[in-house]
């Protein structure tokens, strides 16, 4: 959306201030439900499982500039995994290593081990699991049919055998619009349909790594977070999620600790309407310094638990960079993140270059945010601004430099104009 100067913003020093998806499995948010009573708030929590096969112990992430930073969360215990959070309880569910017991955690991090589960194949290691909207838990391993779990009766309600099998190194599935999307060692996006079971693999869509991706989440707003082994957490786009071709876009990478066996839920519920803003200049000479500044604004009814800004710089723009913390520019792509962000609180980015030489053209930029949780109003998550280059004139040294002077303010005020008739055909 387009946004004019503001005369309040400009005055204001540019720092950064301050249930649905998950593996969940959740396309919108949730739906009222009566939360068991020790179950976990989902304001934006992520869940993180690490340690041995034998032993693992939960934390808790907390989102930070360019960061997630994570805190123990009650007692280690014996190895788990397919970890996924049932939207109707909030509490978390796992397969124990080596029984395939059935393990219920509550908000404080208490283990409760709830037996075998009828119709589960115990001769397995199951390490993938998440919940789909209706409740149900899937789980899989290596060569394994995709099982559907009904964790209230403990038992298989449902198999499908998977067209192709889990690719080395994914280690986890969320669920989003529809289909699981695992992530695998050399960077492959695998896509399961839990109706047919047919796997579809889509190639060098995330940084390949040696130790694969353990743990896989989706946001509040539907886009899918990969931890790799090696300490990064990874965000991404899908557009056009159950098209032959989707679109993927790593919008941004944040540092994490390295890790065993880990493994990753998420669950958010509160909703947060972010709102972006770009400020630009209506006019820079050719050369010279260009500054934009952003701001994101949290317009509630609840606080954010974070955010992601991304700006593909104009073309042209020299040298860009940013020294707001949790920022990066690489190859003109701004990706920042941050940590929450409170009701009716701000947070600044700025971000400088040099303007194009020669002038005469003009660079059109528009700036997003995506927040990790549900954003009630879409509409407002990006901003476009528009800013002329300008041609340093030939003059004759004849003319002197007074008349330079007085062109130069007479260009000023046209330019202005110009730029007033070029938004407007837009």
């Amino acid at each position: 959306m387009n946004r004019h100067l503001s005369q309040r913003l400009l005055a204001i020093a540019l720092t950064v201030g301050g249930v649905t998806g998950g593996a969940l499995g959740l396309g919108a948010p949730y739906a009222a439900a009566a939360a068991a009573p020790d179950g976990f708030a989902c304001d934006g929590q992520i869940f993180q499982s690490a340690g041995s096969n034998t032993e693992v112990r939960l934390y808790t992430g907390a989102q930070g500039p360019g960061t997630i930073s994570f805190s123990p969360l009650g007692k280690k215990g014996r190895g788990y995994n397919a970890m996924g959070v049932d939207p109707t309880s909030r509490s978390i569910f796992a397969i124990r290593r080596g029984d395939n017991h059935l393990l219920r955690i509550n908000k404080t991090g208490a283990l409760k081990d709830l037996g075998t589960i009828t119709g589960l194949p115990g001769n397995h290691n199951y390490y993938i699991g998440g919940f789909d909207k209706a409740g149900e838990f899937y789980v899989a391993g290596y060569k394994t049919p995709l099982y559907k779990v009904d964790v209230k009766a403990r038992k298989v309600v449902g198999q499908k055998k998977l067209s192709s099998p889990l690719r080395k190194g994914v280690g986890d599935i969320a669920i989003a619009s529809g289909h699981f999307w695992a992530g695998a060692q050399d960077g492959t996006v695998q896509r399961i349909d839990p109706v047919n079971g047919k796997v579809s693999n889509f190639r060098r869509i995330l940084p390949t790594v040696r130790q694969g991706y353990g743990g896989a989440f989706t946001y509040g707003n539907n886009d899918l977070g990969f931890f790799d082994n090696g300490g990064t957490l990874h965000r991404l786009v899908v557009k056009n999620p159950g098209s032959a071709t989707p679109a993927f876009t790593r919008v941004s990478s944040q540092k994490a600790a390295a890790a065993r066996a880990v493994d990753a839920t998420a669950c958010f519920v509160a909703r947060a309407d972010l709102e972006v803003d770009k400020i630009a200049p209506a006019w820079v000479t050719e050369g010279r310094s260009i500054t934009y500044q952003i701001a994101v604004k949290n317009n509630g009814p609840a606080d954010s638990s974070g955010w992601t800004v991304t700006d593909p710089l104009p073309t042209g723009m020299k040298n860009p960079k940013s020294t707001t913390p949790g920022c990066t520019v690489a190859n003109s792509q701004l990706s920042c993140t941050g940590g929450p962000l409170a009701r009716n609180e701000t947070a600044y980015i700025t971000v400088t270059g040099t303007a194009p030489v020669p002038g005469g053209v003009w660079l059109d930029n528009v700036v997003g945010v995506r927040g990790n949780d549900p954003d009630p109003k879409p509409d407002n998550n990006t901003s476009k601004t528009t800013t002329e280059v300008v041609a340093v004139p030939m003059v004759d040294p004849a003319f002197g430099a007074a008349t330079v002077a007085g062109a130069g303010a007479i260009g000023a005020v046209l330019l202005r104009r110009r730029r007033t008739t070029h938004q407007a055909g837009k």
